[in-house]
């Protein structure tokens, strides 16, 4: 018995050395900072509501990385995510404002401007360098998305409102929704957290030193509900080219 824990002793620390000796000449850790133009777009789960058509926004952001080899590693970020979730709605509806008294549309849609802090948790993997400079690299992980911001512009051939705060709206700025193919209001608010599944790649390129430069895709999928409604079901996600600089 003694001579195996002796043997796997050995082992262990074998594959250790080893592991260390790949990130003799890199850093252990490594800071960066990224933008990224992004198209931004909602997925409907629901008969009542359609695809309002894609947008273009834009996210920013940075990132610490553990490395355990010189091609593994995990990183932390904490990116702002500004995001265009556009909505149509195909029901018949009923609006009711200071100026409408169940006013009938079937055209209703609304385009939510969001604004999001999202902490991802990332595994990165990346080539051998070739070309003595380039490397390829993929990551895969989760994020967890918290809304800062939610304004909404509402358009309808009998209600048009532009820039409207959806969770606290001024008297002017209130309206009300309701389904008669539900019989109940529909909630103009977005909720608070969003959970997404990221996955993504692109390529490397040393700069000087420990210096390099990155650009790549992401695809970010928002995994539940977005909007606060029991009836109307709808994820948001974007896709995003990543530009980025890495210390």
């Amino acid at each position: 018995m003694r001579i195996k824990n002796i043997l796997a002793v050995i082992i262990c620390s074998f594959i250790l050395s080893k592991t260390n000796a790949q990130v003799t000449d890199e850093s252990r850790y490594e800071f960066g900072l990224r933008i990224a133009p992004q198209i931004s777009w909602s997925s409907p789960d629901s008969k009542s509501l359609e695809n309002g058509g894609g947008s273009l926004d834009w996210n920013y952001g940075f990132h610490v990385a553990k490395k355990f080899t010189s091609r593994y590693a995990i990183a932390f970020e904490v990116n702002v995510i500004n995001m265009t979730s556009k909505i149509k709605f195909t029901d018949s509806l009923a609006i009711y404002s200071d100026k409408l008294s169940g006013a009938k549309t079937n055209d209703l849609a609304i385009n939510y401007n969001l604004r999001y802090v999202q902490v991802p948790i990332i595994f990165k993997m990346y080539t051998d360098e070739f070309k003595d400079k380039w490397r390829v690299f993929g990551e895969f992980g989760v994020g967890l998305s918290f809304l800062v911001r939610s304004k909404a512009d509402v358009n309808s051939s009998v209600l048009n409102l532009s820039n409207v705060d959806v969770d606290s709206p001024d008297k002017v700025d209130e309206f009300f929704i309701n389904s008669n193919k539900f019989d109940e209001n529909y909630s103009t608010k977005v909720n608070f957290l969003r959970p997404s599944f990221i996955i993504g790649g692109g390529v490397l390129y040393d700069l000087f030193g420990q210096t390099k430069g990155y650009v790549g895709l992401r695809y970010d999928g928002g995994l539940v509900d977005y909007m606060d409604a029991d009836k109307w079901i709808a994820n948001n996600s974007f896709t995003s080219l990543n530009l980025g600089i890495i210390f």
